[in-house]
């Protein structure tokens, strides 16, 4: 019995140390994308709230990070998990924009790589193909936010560039 529990820790123990672990990449893209909004602005002051929220902000703009709503996932053509976060910004009270941050795992380290700035929704990444709701109607227009004023869109994620899949 003792045998099975020394096992069990050593086990425990290791997947702990794993670098690759959900938190620690997690970790890793919040403070990417809190370096990325702090760098927006001229004073960042960062504040957390209580279920986890990062602003990030100064007199002028601020910049909301939801660490939940960071997708971890395979986006370019090696086998390490990279992470997309979305990060929307605020002038006043009216958005400002929403950018996508895409951070991929080079060489065992997480670098921002593109930043995409579009009204789009991220509705899955599977098999590296990014599923994205997009608004077909500028935000000023009345229709903006009409179910049938908005499509869905594929992108894949190629030497750094989203390619848009055209449909067969």
């Amino acid at each position: 019995m003792a045998r099975y529990l020394i096992v069990l820790i050593l086990i425990f123990f290791v997947a702990s140390c794993n670098t690759d672990s959900p938190e620690k990449i997690r970790e890793e893209v919040v403070s990417i994308a809190e370096s990325y909004a702090g760098g927006q602005l001229k004073e960042a002051k960062k504040t957390v709230l209580g279920n986890g929220t990062i602003i990030i902000s100064d007199q002028e703009k601020r910049y909301i990070i939801d660490p939940a709503r960071i997708i971890v996932t395979l986006i370019d053509d090696d086998e390490v998990n990279d992470a997309v976060i979305p990060v929307s910004s605020f002038r006043g009270q009216q958005p400002d924009l929403v950018e996508h941050l895409f951070i991929i795992n080079t060489d065992g380290k997480f670098m921002l790589i593109r930043t995409v700035e579009t009204d789009m929704k991220i509705l899955q990444i599977r098999d590296r193909i990014i599923t994205t709701q997009q608004h077909t109607k500028p935000r000023t227009s009345p229709l903006y936010n009409c179910a049938s004023c908005q499509e869905i869109v594929n992108y894949r994620f190629v030497n750094g560039e989203l390619v848009k899949i055209e449909e067969e």
